[in-house]
């Protein structure tokens, strides 16, 4: 008994003293990341690219689509969403693995910029440390800039001035709703969801994304008018827009291992049968 309550005491004086251990080397290490690659340079050095394109020169309704796929609640958290953690974690329990982050904008944002896209509970730790940082440093407006024009889109596109342009060929003003729709779902599933090799499945994710434009008391259109939201219904799988790019010689071709892109470690080969990244 009294061997028991020696290992209890220090178990209970162990354990503190890891946790802070921890968070000092998780604070040290996002300490160095930030001093070896600075935020704002980050920003300035993607900004002088020549396919850059700024928040204020895209339209709304392709940002507010956007938001509405990836982080509804965006311009209300401080980079963080404590209840999508929490519900992330649940899911992953279950799971016996990471298969879900419950990441916002600027969480995977910082994903982009500083990890690598192996999943790890250290490095969704880190994200929210330089995620609450990106928040005071950048804010809001920049963050999502950033954001829009690094995020991938399949196929080898990354931004989204380019994804306009493989897509659709045009520039990013004269997309069509369908066609600003498109894009803000592709996001969620770039290479296994991607609407060219793909169809079905994202047919699937568009539809679904479609329904979170209706106000689910009201009934009322949200974003797009509810004529709009049906004329996109209308198209299927075997069209989904009349301009979209074929799934021609190129595209049914182009390897699905594709070497993705991370702003700190450079490219890598998505593995584990080509499993989409999750957020």
């Amino acid at each position: 008994m009294h061997t028991f309550l020696i290992i209890l005491i220090t178990i209970i004086l162990i354990i503190p003293s890891l946790a802070i251990l921890f968070m000092l080397f998780l604070l040290l290490y996002c300490g160095i990341l930030l001093c070896t690659r600075p935020l704002k340079k980050l920003y300035e050095k993607r900004r002088r690219d020549a396919d850059f394109c700024p928040l204020d020169e895209m339209p709304h309704t392709m940002e507010e689509l956007i938001l509405a796929a990836e982080d509804l609640r965006f311009y209300e958290h401080k980079g963080f969403r404590t209840k999508a953690i929490k519900g992330a974690f649940m899911i992953n329990r279950r799971a016996r693995e990471i298969v879900t982050g419950g990441s916002t904008i600027t969480q995977q944002l910082m994903k982009n910029l500083y990890f690598h896209f192996k999943k790890s509970y250290f490095r969704k730790a880190a994200e929210l440390i330089l995620s609450v940082h990106a928040e005071r440093v950048l804010g809001k407006k920049r963050i999502l800039e950033m954001y829009l024009n690094i995020i991938y889109f399949g196929n080898g596109i990354y931004g989204i001035v380019d994804a306009a342009r493989f897509y659709f060929d045009k520039s990013i003003n004269e997309l069509s709703a369908n066609q600003m729709f498109m894009l803000s779902c592709m996001p969620t599933a770039p290479t296994r969801g991607n609407p060219i090799q793909y169809p079905a499945v994202f047919c699937r994710i568009r539809n679904t994304m479609l329904d979170r434009l209706i106000d689910s008391k009201t009934g009322e259109a949200l974003i797009l008018s509810m004529e709009e939201i049906e004329k996109i219904r209308t198209y299927d799988a075997s069209c989904l827009d009349p301009d979209l790019r074929k799934n021609d010689s190129f595209t049914s071709s182009y390897p699905q291992d594709i070497v993705l892109t991370n702003e700190r470690f450079g490219p890598f080969k998505n593995n584990k049968n080509n499993k989409e990244v999750q957020q």
